[in-house]
């Protein structure tokens, strides 16, 4: 192994470049299907002194769908060794640093390290941008009324404020696998290494309090999340029992007049209406009054 080299990045990586690196560590690099294994002995194992440990990042959020991704990193005493077949933005704003950086005193614990803190950073972003968005529903949901006046088109607001929620809840449920995943890697890397030094030792234990930070900040946000859906939900609700309520009310409306217009307009032989000169004046009255009475006491009752 070249002397300083303290990090390999492989990113979607040929296999001859994993056999390469394979014969430099001694070990064996994981494959892209043994990444996406969910079993925990899969994830977090040693190799020949080598920590072999994969997490799971989110990938692609903002306009495009988004996603999981499974990043390995294989941690020995000299070098740090990363598998990834993704390109998720903590990779490049640690690289971004790196390249400004003038420290030129780094190792494998390190760069690990600040790998890691890159990740989180991504993550309480991504949270911030979520609350953020969460705000500006709930005050469309709640406080959207005056701007909205037909029952059909607050429907349509609503529905579109329900697809905002869920998008936003499929986004923290990556989430929250990743700090899940993280948060097994970071336990399962500080006792497993007993070359890592005080400082670094320190980092790992300053990354283990803010994932659980962002743990709760996460299930708290989820919760808020469900609330707003609930609430959307039973507003949806409420506007189609108010819309149902008004066709139930106009057939109440309309049913006595149907009554006697069908009544008037029998054809039986002896009808003694027929031959009533005031009796299609009378008849027209009558269906006018019964839907009018009706009216005048769902009015009354607060109905209407």
């Amino acid at each position: 192994m070249p002397d300083g080299l303290v990090w390999i990045d492989l990113h979607d990586p040929t296999r001859d470049e994993e056999q390469a690196v394979e014969r430099m560590l001694g070990i064996e690099v994981p494959t892209k299907d043994e990444m996406a294994e969910i079993e925990e002995s899969s994830r977090l194992y040693e190799e020949d002194g080598a920590l072999v440990m994969t997490a799971v990042l989110v990938q692609a959020t903002g306009r495009t769908q988004p996603g999981r991704t499974q990043v390995t990193f294989v941690l020995t005493r000299r070098c740090l060794v990363t598998v990834r077949y993704a390109d998720p933005l903590p990779f490049r704003a640690f690289e971004a640093r790196q390249a400004k950086s003038s420290d030129a005193h780094l190792s494998s614990e390190t760069v690990f390290g600040a790998l890691l803190e890159s990740v989180l950073e991504r993550i309480a972003d991504l949270l911030e941008a979520t609350e953020t968005e969460i705000g500006e529903v709930s005050t469309a949901i709640f406080y959207g009324d005056e701007d909205v006046r037909k029952a059909e088109e607050r429907s349509t607001v609503l529905r579109h404020l329900l697809v905002r929620l869920g998008r936003k809840n499929r986004l923290l449920a990556i989430i929250r696998e990743s700090l899940l995943s993280l948060n097994r890697l970071v336990l399962f890397a500080r006792p497993g290494a007993p070359w890592i030094q005080d400082a670094a030792l320190q980092r790992l234990e300053s990354v283990e309090r803010d994932i659980r930070s962002l743990s709760e900040y996460e299930a708290r946000t989820e919760a808020e999340i469900a609330y707003l859906q609930d609430a959307t939900l039973g507003l949806i609700n409420i506007e189609q029992n108010t819309i149902i309520k008004v066709f139930s009310i106009a057939a109440v409306l309309f049913l006595p007049p149907t009554l006697v217009g069908t009544i008037y307009g029998m054809n039986f032989e002896h009808m003694p209406e027929l031959s009533w000169r005031i009796g299609y004046p009378m008849a027209l009255v009558m269906m006018v009054v019964s839907a009018v009475v009706p009216y005048w006491w769902f009015r009354r009752k607060g109905w209407l």
